[in-house]
Formats: C-alpha cells, structure tokens, sequence
C-alpha cells in the first residue's frame, strides 16, 4: 500500500501497531498458560514433599542423615574444646573442624554440607557440649 497523505500514514501506523499488539497478547496469553502449568506442578512437588512420610521413607532418610555424617565428616569423634586452650569452640567452628579433613565430592563445599545437615550437627555438638560441662 502506498502512502500518499498524512491521513494513510497515520492509518497504515495504527495497523502495524494493533498487528504487533495483537502478536504480543498472544504471547502474553501462551506465557501465561505457561506460567499457570509450571505452579501446578510446583504445588505438586510442594505437596509431595510436606506430605507425611511413610515408616520406610522415614527410616531411609534417618540412615542416609547417619550414613552421610559418618561418611562425610568426624562429627562423631571432633572434640567440642580447643586441644591446646581447652576453651569451648563455637557450633559453626566446631563444624568446620568435623569436615575439614574428609574428601567431600566434587560438587559439594564444607559449607553446603554444613548447611544441610545443620540440625543433626547440632544434637551431636550440643550433646557433647552437656558431656563437657558436667
């Protein structure tokens, strides 16, 4: 279409643009059919997840939580006092020293492993901190 006056320009301007508007709510609509899929399945997981465990999904984890702490660190035998000062080490302290010499994969820092297995750490620290006092 050719463009002669200022009329068919501003006329040929607004199609292009309620074309490309036009595009841009199909997609919207698409990205948001996505969107809508990827919640469901994410309350799916959610659900899975925070569902109560059966006996033997509780005791798998119980034995991997042990498995992983003998495996990956000396939480078991790591003193809870300097060796040199006798003083209390800190909990994160402490953690450091229980991992620091065992090989970890690859994939895995002392910090993350740390970090997931945080509450087992604790109940051992603070169980050989009440040994320590008394």
């Amino acid at each position: 279409m050719e463009i002669n006056n200022c009329e068919q320009y501003v006329l040929a301007e607004l199609d292009y643009e309620q074309r490309r508007n036009e595009r841009l709510a199909a997609e919207n609509n698409k990205l948001a059919k996505q969107l809508d899929a990827m919640t469901k399945r994410a309350k799916s997981y959610k659900e899975t997840i925070d569902r109560p465990k059966t006996p033997i999904e509780a005791l798998a984890d119980e034995v991997m939580r042990e498995e992983m702490l003998t495996r990956f660190s000396y939480a078991e035998v790591t003193g809870v006092q300097d060796m040199y000062t006798g003083k209390l080490l800190g909990f994160d302290e402490w953690c450091r020293e229980a991992v620091r010499l065992k090989h970890l994969p690859d994939d895995i820092s002392e910090e993350t492993l740390i970090r997931f297995m945080r509450d087992d750490l604790k109940a051992i620290y603070d169980k050989e901190v009440a040994e320590c006092t008394e």
